[in-house]
């Protein structure tokens, strides 16, 4: 006998690897038609809360199988191997969806401060004053739907 209710490992310490397999096997068990929802839930319970093998052998009692039921898998499976991961290329340089790209990305960014110069500079020298040059900050989405909206070629055709 080497499952739950072997007497000779009945006061050996469960891990919670053992537990969880003592679980799986209750499962089974349920999906077999074997135990209820409820019975489930109630053995699975105590089968999380078990500290020694012997605490497991009446969850199995009235189940078939139970006596050779291993605890634990007798042999360990080898460590996974994994792929090494390969080495990242060198970039090939940061693509732009800017019309002129990074030509067009600096115009992007200086178009506030462009906007914000033409605001005060016609906002004091003009005879209107500040009227109407609240107007130039609309140069900063048009400069966006001008540099950006289009796309570029290499996209068009993805």
């Amino acid at each position: 006998m080497s499952g739950y209710a072997d007497p000779e490992r009945s006061q050996e310490r469960l891990s919670d690897a053992e537990r969880e397999e003592a679980v799986g096997h209750l499962m089974t068990a349920q999906a077999e038609g074997r135990l209820t929802t409820a019975e489930l839930a109630e053995r699975s319970a105590s089968a999380r809360s078990a500290v020694t093998r012997g605490d497991l052998a009446p969850l199995f009692a009235d189940l078939p199988g139970a006596a050779s039921r291993p605890a634990a898998p007798t042999v360990s499976e080898p460590p996974p191997t994994w792929a090494p991961v390969p080495e990242p290329t060198a970039p090939m340089g940061r693509r732009s969806r800017a019309l002129g790209g990074r030509v067009g990305d600096t115009l992007m960014a200086l178009s506030p401060f462009v906007a914000l110069l033409l605001f005060f500079g016609f906002g004091f020298w003009t005879p209107g004053g500040f009227t109407w040059s609240w107007l130039f900050f609309f140069l900063i989405p048009i400069a966006g739907i001008i540099i950006y909206g289009g796309g570029s070629a290499t996209e068009k055709n993805r």
